[in-house]
C-alpha cells in the first residue's frame, strides 16, 4: 500500500512539474502580455535554438539523477546519492538553468514580451527560492561532507596558486555576465530609450576602440596574473557582485546606462538582433578600477601605475558617455560596493548584533514603553509620507485607516497561530495580508478608490516592513536557527529577547534572520516604486508587491528557529504562506484595472496623517501592561 501510495505521489509530482507549471507560466504571460510595456524579440529559430538547448540540459541532469543518484529530480522523492556526474560535474542545478533556457527560447519563439521581461526572471527568482530555501539546507542534512565544489563555481578561500581551469571559469562567468547584462540593456536602451545628441564632436570618437579594447584586455587579464585561488575568488565575487548592482541601478534609473547613437562607430557585442548595443558605462568603469586593484595587490610595486592605468582607463571610458559625471560617479560607487564586499556583511552583522541586544524599557506606573515601538512607529511615519507624496493629500485619512484597520488583523492573526501564556500580544504579517481585505472595504466604504491606496502601500510596505524588522531583532521574534559560523550569526544576550525567554537559546550563533529579511525588502522596495513611477497598473504592482516578498520570505524561513512555528510536510508553516502569496500575486498581476490620473500635492494632512498612524502603531507594538495577564495585554 505505501509503494502504491509513493508512485502515485511521483506520477501527481511529475504531472504538477512537467504540464501543469508549465502551462501556469504561459496562462501567466497570455494573462499579462497587454501590460508589459517593453519590447518583445521574435525570432522562432533562435527561440527553438535556446529552448532547445534548454530542454537537452534538463533532460540530462534529470538523467544523471536517475543513473547515479538512484532517484528521479523531485524534492519530495530525492535522489539516495549524491550526484556531482554528468552535468553536475559542471554546473551545480542543471536542471533549472535549462528550464531558464526553455522559458527564454519559448518566449522569443513566440513573441512574448512578457514571457520575457517578466515571467521567465521571476520563474529563476523562484528557483533560485528553492534552492536556498529548501534544498541547500536538505543537501547539507542528507549529504553532510560531500564534495559540492563544480567547475563553474569560484575556488575556495586559499593561499595555493589556482588552477587553470579555475582561472577560466571565474573568467568566463564575469565575462559572460557583462556579455549579457550589456546585450539585454542594449536590446531595451535602443527600443524604449530616447535618442540622445553626443556631447563632443564625431571626429572624436575615434578613441573609442582604443579605450575599450585595451580595457578588454586588462580585464581579461586578470585571473590569469593573480596569484592566489582567494585573490581570484575576491575578484571574481566582487566583479559579479557589482555587475548585478549596475544592472540594478540602471534598470531603476535608465540614464545610468547611457546610450550611443546609432551611427556610433563602436558597438558591442550582438546576439542575434541588429542593433547597435547601448554603451553600459557603469560595468566597464567599475570592472576596470576592480581590475586595477587586483593588479596592485598582485604586484604591489606597481601599484602607484596600476592605479594610474584603471583610473585613466575610467576617464577615457566615460569620456565617450552621454552623462560622463553620472557614469563615473555610479561606477564609483559600484566600486566601492563590490570592492568592499568582504567587510560589509561584518559591519551589518555587527549593528544587526547590537541591535539584538538593544532592549530598553521605561515603565510608568501599569504601563510600560519599550524602545522598540519607536523603529515601528518611524516606519509607520515615513511610509505616510511616501504615500502622500506619490498619491496626494486626498489620500492621507485613508492610510490611517488602512493601516489601523492592517495591524489589528496582523493582532487577530497571530493571536491565533502563536498566542500562548508566554505570548499575550504577538503580531503577524501574513495576518496584515489577510487584514487588507477588510482595510480594503473600509476605504472603499469611505470613499476613497480602493486600487490606488493598495497600490501606493504596495510601494512603500518593504521599507516599512525593514524597519519593522529592527523591531524584531530587539524583540527577539522571527529569529534565526543556530548556524556554526561566527561570521554569519548574531548572538543574544538580553533577557528580555525572547530568544533567551522562549527559545531558550541565550549566546547561541544564530542565523540574522531579521537582517535577511531587511536587505530584500530594501531593494524590492526600489523595484515596485519603480513600476510605480513607470505607471503600471495597481493590481500589477501589489501583485508584484505579494510575488517579491513571498519569494523572499521563502527563503528567510528556512533559516529561522521560532519554537512555536509549526512545520508541515517538510515546510515551516510560513514558507507554504509565502507560496501562497506568490500564487495570489500572480493572480492580481493579470486583472485589468485602469490607472486614475493622479495630481498628488503635499499639505499638512499628510503630515497629521503620519503622526497618527504612527503613534496609532507604536503604542501597539512598543507600549503594554506588564502586570496584567488578560489577552492583548502584554508583549513580551
Amino acid at each position: 500500500m505505501k509503494t502504491n501510495r509513493s508512485n502515485v505521489g511521483k506520477w501527481l509530482y511529475g504531472i504538477l512539474f512537467l504540464i501543469v507549471l508549465p502551462a501556469l507560466l504561459g496562462a501567466w504571460s497570455y494573462g499579462t502580455e497587454a501590460m508589459v510595456g517593453l519590447p518583445a524579440i521574435h525570432h522562432p529559430a533562435w527561440g527553438i535554438g535556446i529552448g532547445g538547448a534548454g530542454l537537452l540540459l534538463m533532460l540530462w541532469g534529470m538523467f544523471a539523477l536517475w543513473r547515479y543518484g538512484r532517484g528521479l529530480p523531485m524534492n519530495a522523492f530525492p535522489p539516495v546519492r549524491y550526484v556531482n556526474q554528468g552535468p553536475y560535474r559542471w554546473l551545480r542545478h542543471p536542471i533549472y538553468w535549462g528550464f531558464s533556457l526553455f522559458l527564454v527560447g519559448a518566449s522569443v519563439f513566440s513573441g512574448s514580451a512578457s514571457g520575457l521581461w517578466l515571467v521567465t526572471p521571476a520563474a529563476i527568482l523562484g528557483m533560485a527560492a528553492l534552492v536556498w530555501g529548501y534544498e541547500r539546507p536538505d543537501l547539507a542534512q542528507r549529504f553532510p561532507g560531500a564534495d559540492k565544489k563544480v567547475w563553474f563555481s569560484l575556488p575556495e578561500k586559499s593561499m595555493e596558486p589556482p588552477e587553470p581551469g579555475q582561472r577560466l571559469a571565474v573568467l568566463i562567468q564575469v565575462v559572460a555576465f557583462w556579455l549579457l547584462g550589456a546585450n539585454v540593456w542594449g536590446f531595451l536602451a535602443g527600443n524604449i530609450l530616447p535618442a540622445v545628441q553626443w556631447p563632443w564632436p564625431l571626429g572624436q570618437m575615434s578613441g573609442a576602440g582604443f579605450f575599450f579594447g585595451f580595457s578588454w584586455l586588462f580585464l581579461l587579464l586578470v585571473p590569469l596574473v593573480v596569484k592566489t585561488r582567494l585573490e581570484v575568488r575576491q575578484w571574481g565575487t566582487g566583479a559579479l557582485a557589482g555587475s548585478a548592482l549596475a544592472l540594478y541601478l540602471a534598470f531603476l534609473w535608465p540614464a545610468v546606462g547611457g546610450q550611443f547613437l546609432p551611427d556610433a562607430p563602436y558597438q558591442g557585442a550582438v546576439i542575434f538582433w541588429n542593433i547597435p548595443i547601448c554603451d553600459f558605462f557603469v560595468m566597464p568603469v567599475f570592472l576596470v578600477l576592480l581590475a586595477a586593484r587586483a593588479y596592485a595587490r598582485a604586484f604591489p610595486r606597481l601599484k602607484v601605475w596600476m592605479a594610474f592605468i584603471g583610473i585613466g582607463l575610467a576617464l577615457g571610458l566615460v569620456a565617450f558617455s552621454t552623462a560622463p559625471w553620472l557614469h563615473l560617479l555610479s561606477g564609483i560607487v559600484v566600486y566601492g560596493f563590490a570592492s568592499n564586499l568582504a567587510s560589509i556583511w561584518p559591519a551589518l552583522r555587527g549593528m544587526a548584533e547590537w541591535v539584538a541586544n538593544s532592549w530598553k524599557e521605561w515603565v510608568f506606573g501599569p504601563v510600560r514603553v519599550i524602545n522598540h515601538g519607536f523603529y515601528v512607529g518611524a516606519g509607520a511615519v515615513l511610509g505616510t509620507l511616501i504615500i502622500g507624496w506619490l498619491a496626494g493629500e486626498a489620500y492621507a485619512w485613508a492610510v490611517v485607516l488602512f493601516g489601523a484597520v492592517s495591524i489589528v488583523f496582523s493582532a487577530l492573526w497571530a493571536q491565533l497561530i502563536e498566542g500562548s501564556e508566554k505570548l499575550k500580544r504577538p503580531y503577524g504579517y501574513y495576518g496584515a495580508l489577510v487584514g487588507i481585505l477588510f482595510s480594503s472595504l473600509a476605504v472603499w466604504a469611505a470613499g476613497f478608490q480602493v486600487w490606488v491606496v493598495i497600490g501606493a502601500f504596495s510601494v512603500v510596505m518593504p521599507w516599512v516592513q525593514g524597519i519593522g524588522r529592527l523591531r524584531c531583532l530587539v524583540n527577539g521574534c522571527c529569529h534565526g536557527a543556530p548556524v556554526d559560523n561566527e561570521k554569519v550569526g548574531i548572538r543574544y544576550f538580553h533577557p528580555r529577547s525572547r530568544v533567551c525567554g522562549i527559545s531558550d537559546m541565550k549566546g547561541q550563533t544564530l542565523h540574522p534572520t531579521p537582517l535577511y529579511a531587511i536587505l530584500w525588502l530594501f531593494f524590492v522596495g526600489f523595484i515596485l516604486l519603480a513600476l510605480w513611477q513607470w505607471g503600471l497598473p495597481f493590481p500589477f504592482i501589489f501583485g508584484m508587491y505579494l510575488l517579491l516578498t513571498g519569494l523572499g520570505r521563502f527563503v528567510e524561513e528556512a533559516y529561522r528557529g521560532e519554537v512555536q512555528t509549526p512545520i508541515l510536510y517538510g515546510l515551516r508553516l510560513y514558507q507554504w504562506t509565502a507560496i501562497a502569496s506568490v500564487l495570489v500575486g500572480i493572480v492580481f498581476t493579470m486583472i485589468p484595472a485602469s490607472r486614475p490620473i493622479l495630481e498628488p500635492t503635499f499639505g499638512w494632512n499628510i503630515v497629521w496623517a503620519a503622526l497618527v498612524i504612527g503613534v496609532f502603531t507604536f503604542f501597539a507594538m512598543g507600549v503594554d501592561f506588564p502586570r496584567s495577564n488578560v489577552r492583548f495585554s502584554r508583549l513580551v
